[in-house]
């Protein structure tokens, strides 16, 4: 069963940015759930600077494709489901990394409707999510953290943003050789300060590198590290989303409070690497689930992507 949920169509698909949609893991009974949390996350990611100012560009569709059960697997907690498109968690060895390698089947799917930017929202609670830029991103549906996953996962697939955070397990490291610049636009190894790629959006008076309370916020991100491994082992979804809670109430007033928080320069941690890369901003979306908001640096990135997108279509 496979079916078009419009939610907003802005215009003609030559002439948009078409976001599309995908379910995962929702049986063929689930079509409303689907279609609700559709509605609820294509709210958030359009409420969100830089798409809002131009949501007059953007096209948000929902393709319901039906599974034959409810759920995605989860082999560490040995869950295996036969879901339409084949989302699954652990991908590449990260408990909550989830991807699809049915890419083929994916297509078939997608091929249903326009597109430019691709979302598989995949039905179960546990935290988890992934992106992969110019492919597709993907977003635990009734995760407490799902408008954060959404945004943020999407960041990476459409606009080529870097995770900036620096301290999660993930399934590589070194991940930016030393002495070479990495590539995404939000990530610098600032070899020479005088050429920052963002060099224009930092205050004459802000240093670079830019001191931050990296010593406190780290004590308190390893402590949760420890806890967030611990539960993880336990498979509790909710005592998951109850420390992130707790961590979320310790750290964004700790970042809020930070003597350069809102200005741009290049504070050191990201990229999975402690030391020797940088950021722009103390914090973002890419960094911590803390913020609601890309930095800026962050949405100058998407708002280019998106221009181009748009003015690729005007001219063909």
């Amino acid at each position: 069963e496979v079916s078009l949920v419009e939610i907003k169509v802005a215009g003609a698909p030559a002439m948009q940015l078409d976001v599309l949609v995908l379910a995962d893991g929702y049986s063929g009974a689930e079509h409303a759930k689907f279609e609700s949390d559709l509605r609820r996350l294509s709210a958030v990611l359009l409420d969100t600077e830089p798409f809002r100012a131009r949501a007059a560009d953007i096209s948000v569709r929902g393709l319901f494709v039906a599974s034959p059960e409810s759920g995605v697997s989860d082999p560490r907690r040995g869950i295996w489901k036969p879901s339409a498109l084949g989302c699954s968690f652990n991908a590449f060895d990260s408990d909550r990394y989830v991807l699809t390698y049915k890419n083929r089947e994916l297509r078939e799917a997608a091929a249903h409707a326009p597109y430019d930017a691709l979302i598989v929202l995949f039905n179960a609670r546990k935290y988890g999510g992934g992106g992969i830029f110019n492919l597709w991103s993907t977003c635990a549906a009734d995760s407490s953290e799902a408008p954060y996953l959404f945004v943020h996962e999407f960041g990476h697939a459409f606009a080529g943003l870097a995770d900036e955070y620096y301290s999660s397990q993930v399934s590589y490291e070194d991940f930016v050789p030393p002495g070479s610049e990495p590539w995404e636009p939000n990530v610098t190894a600032l070899l020479d300060p005088a050429k920052l790629k963002w060099r224009d959006l930092v205050a004459g008076a802000t240093p670079l590198p830019t001191p931050w309370g990296k010593a406190a916020y780290d004590e308190q991100d390893l402590a949760y590290q420890k806890r967030r491994a611990e539960i993880a082992m336990s498979g509790s979804d909710a005592d998951a989303e109850k420390l992130m809670a707790e961590v979320k109430a310790t750290t964004a007033p700790m970042l809020q409070a930070d003597a350069h928080a809102g200005h741009v320069g290049a504070f050191e941690g990201a990229a999975y690497q402690a030391k020797g890369l940088y950021r722009p901003e103390v914090d973002c979306i890419m960094f911590t689930r803390n913020t609601k908001t890309f930095c800026q640096v962050c949405a100058r990135a998407i708002e280019r992507v998106q221009t181009e997108e748009v003015a690729r279509a005007v001219t063909v």
